[in-house]
């Protein structure tokens, strides 16, 4: 059977519904414009559908509006000209080199370059084989602690690849506070 896509609205929401091969019935809500999308079996009837988003609506309603809340911070940053852009990286790189310079000989390891970009999604990243960092340009709208912590995070990295237990053993060693500084940075989000 062939994948069929309507939609249907529920207590004045649009619902987009996508009946396919499937066993169990979703609801997502995308985070770039609040839009909900219920996948559901072929054999499920619009009844059910509507009975499954009504007992969520109310789940809906704040996640939409969550979205919509980040949406609109996102859009009210004002856009930096090229010289603006160059001037934060700028101090951000050189934030970050200060933090690096104290944290080699703490963790013994060796960074090999610092890269500052605009990152969609996270806030820092580590290539483990060249040891060489790179941070997100948004972190110098955050506190000089995230920063830190971001720094040394990705320096545990060259310790240990993974998010396992030991590398949260090497962050606890060396930055005793993670848990409080990496709730802030997730609660703000990028």
């Amino acid at each position: 059977m062939r994948e069929r896509t309507y939609r249907l609205t529920v207590d004045g929401i649009p619902i987009t519904v996508v009946k396919k091969k499937m066993k169990n019935m979703y609801l997502r809500i995308k985070k770039e414009d609040g839009s909900v999308l219920i996948s559901a079996p072929h054999q499920v009837s619009d009844g059910r559908i509507r009975e499954f988003a009504e007992g969520r609506i109310d789940w809906i309603r704040e996640h939409r509006e969550i979205y919509k809340k980040q949406n609109a911070d996102r859009k009210e940053k004002p856009v930096l000209s090229e010289a603006e852009l160059l001037a934060k990286k700028r101090v951000l790189f050189e934030k970050a080199a200060e933090l690096v310079l104290k944290w080699e000989p703490v963790m013994q390891v060796k960074v090999s370059g610092i890269s500052i970009k605009q990152m969609k999604t996270r806030w820092g990243s580590c290539n483990v084989k060249t040891h060489h960092i790179n941070l997100n340009l948004a972190l110098s709208d955050k506190k000089p602690e995230c920063l830190e912590y971001v720094v040394v995070h990705e320096m545990c990295h060259i310790l240990e690849a993974s998010h396992n237990r030991v590398f949260w053993e090497y962050m606890t060693r060396f930055f005793p506070d993670w848990k409080r500084v990496k709730k802030e940075l997730g609660e703000q989000g990028l």
